[in-house]
């Protein structure tokens, strides 16, 4: 049965063109295009009067129309006047799906959004992206100077680099958040061990802790197939790592997967119970990606894992639906394995496919955004004019301050509705993020970056600096280092069926004891010790 499933998702992929790349291209390629490089060493020629063109598949903005309105393409068209940009705007809870068969096709974009260790294993194995070292070095330097250089790591492969750029952004930033006036109306404090997290989360789907006679409130959204939920596992020992990428520790001298520790199943079978009591809401494993704040902030869930830099813009928003709303940060939940929430690292980066026609200018593209003066502008929270003050006389953004904020009361949640569409990853996903998740950049002059360091300092409320600190006080990162070779050709399989085995563990739709005994024997027959023998080469 395990051995059919992978023989099944591999054929379809050779059937849809990946197995049979080179084939596949050598098709449907215009023999009217010209070839590039995939070294970087000199891009095709343009035809006199035409203008390059040059794709971009990211996530950023509600819908298409939105992120052609962002400030940050509008920035993009502009300064680039001899390309033509062509926005390939992807939904963030679309992407999931999308990528796979992009990768299948052949039909990336040019500068092609991905995360580092869920989506360039496919890329790697099916030889569909370029090496970027020579191309940094030579158009990136921008980029280069800020990043730090352990962001590299994770797509390194055979000595050779094949991201343009990672996030730069702080993604360690993840807490368990609550509304403290539920946990007073029903007597209950702040949760510290994972028994009582569960009391806490039936309570809140149970007890009407709003108050308004009706069974309309839930413990918890779930983040889509379990892929976020660590506070959850940490407390067993074990941890899924964030959209699935996996989580390593050493175990008696060697580094091993969490997926297959004990620990695991017990993290499930707590979950499960949960879940058959009514705590978490039935629609968590089906729900689009991104949508799991929705239900916190719409006033019916009471608990969300998310960032602390998101917990002032979390009790605004639910105070829109109910004015005293308290929002608090708690500690990560204690259990027989311990207690911990996951950093993500720099999973996020672009990539660029052996059809891309011009290399160099995709990295020029890339770069332009990291000099000062361009990311001084972008920078910020908001869509610029909107929901910050815009530019100042340096052409400098300049965020709002939380008192600033609560001043303009309605009118800064009009402010919001105005932009909500746009203001999805500000309309154009990039990797360098916003102000508050990244410090301003060393490549900054020093009153540049005394402007933004004033208003980083000015930008948070007590209560979202208290959550920073839980943050960072559970704070647990993965113990593997980079990529290993045997990830190429196994990584998608096992995590596929891993994300199937736990949303169908955590919903009761299986049973646990025969679930995990077929995940383990998928897992070694389907690459699983290989991959653990060669992270431990490292």
């Amino acid at each position: 049965m395990s051995e059919q499933r992978t023989f099944t998702r591999r054929q379809a992929l050779k059937l849809m063109g990946v197995g049979t790349l080179g084939t596949y291209l050598a098709a449907c390629a215009s023999p009217a295009a010209p070839a590039a490089t995939t070294d970087g060493s000199g891009d095709a020629e343009m035809p006199a009067g035409e203008k390059k063109t040059i794709s971009i598949s990211h996530i950023g903005g509600g819908s298409l129309e939105a992120s052609e309105k962002s400030q940050r393409m509008q920035l993009l068209r502009a300064n680039f006047p001899d390309i033509e940009i062509e926005n390939r705007w992807v939904s963030y809870g679309g992407y999931l799906d999308k990528i796979p068969v992009q990768i299948a096709s052949g039909d990336l974009a040019d500068l092609q959004f991905c995360n580092a260790f869920n989506d360039i294993p496919l890329m790697m194995e099916n030889e569909i992206i370029i090496e970027t070292g020579p191309l940094l070095e030579e158009y990136g330097q921008n980029i280069v100077a800020v990043t730090p250089a352990k962001a590299w790591d994770s797509t390194i492969y055979d000595g050779k680099q094949y991201a343009v750029t990672h996030n730069i952004y702080d993604l360690n930033i993840w807490c368990s958040q609550y509304r403290g006036d539920w946990l007073d109306k029903l007597g209950l404090g702040v949760p510290e061990t994972i028994d009582e997290y569960g009391e806490v989360l039936r309570a809140f789907s149970n007890s009407d802790p709003d108050g308004n006679g009706k069974k309309d409130t839930w413990g918890r959204l779930l983040y889509n197939s379990v892929r976020f939920d660590d506070d959850f596992f940490h407390a067993f020992g074990v941890a899924v790592g964030h959209h699935l990428n996996g989580f390593w520790r050493e175990r008696d001298g060697q580094l091993a997967l969490d997926w297959v520790q004990p620990g695991m199943k017990d993290a499930l079978a707590w979950m499960s119970d949960v879940w058959a009591d009514g705590g978490f809401h039935p629609d968590s494993i089906s729900i689009p990606l991104g949508q799991k704040d929705n239900a916190f902030h719409a006033s019916f869930a009471g608990n969300v894992y998310t960032s602390w830099n998101s917990i002032d813009f979390a009790q605004d928003k639910i105070r829109t639906v109910d004015p005293d709303a308290v929002i608090v940060a708690g500690p990560a939940p204690a259990g027989p394995g311990g207690r911990g929430y996951t950093g993500e690292g720099w999973p996020w980066c672009f990539v660029i496919p052996i059809t891309a026609q011009w290399p160099e200018d995709c990295v020029r593209i890339i770069d332009w955004f990291f000099t000062p003066d361009i990311a001084a502008q972008i920078m910020c929270e908001g869509v610029l004019g909107v929901t910050n003050k815009g530019l100042n006389e340096n052409g400098w953004c300049v965020e709002y301050t939380p008192e600033e904020k609560a001043a303009m009361g309605d009118e800064w949640a009009n402010k919001q509705n105005e932009v909500q569409d746009i203001s999805v990853f500000w309309g154009l996903w990039l990797t360098i993020g916003t102000l508050g998740g990244v410090q301003p950049f060393p490549t900054f002059p020093p009153d540049m970056k005394k402007h933004f360091e004033d208003m980083l300092a000015a930008k948070y409320s007590e209560n979202a600096l208290a959550a920073k600190d839980l943050s960072q006080e559970y704070l647990l990162l993965t113990e593997k280092a980079r990529p290993v070779a045997a990830e190429k050709e196994f990584w998608p399989g096992l995590q596929t069926r891993f994300g199937e085995f736990i949303s169908q563990a955590v919903a009761g739709a299986i049973d646990l004891d025969q679930g995990w005994s077929e995940w383990l024997d998928f897992f070694e027959k389907n690459g699983g010790p290989l991959i653990t023998e060669q992270v431990n080469q490292i």
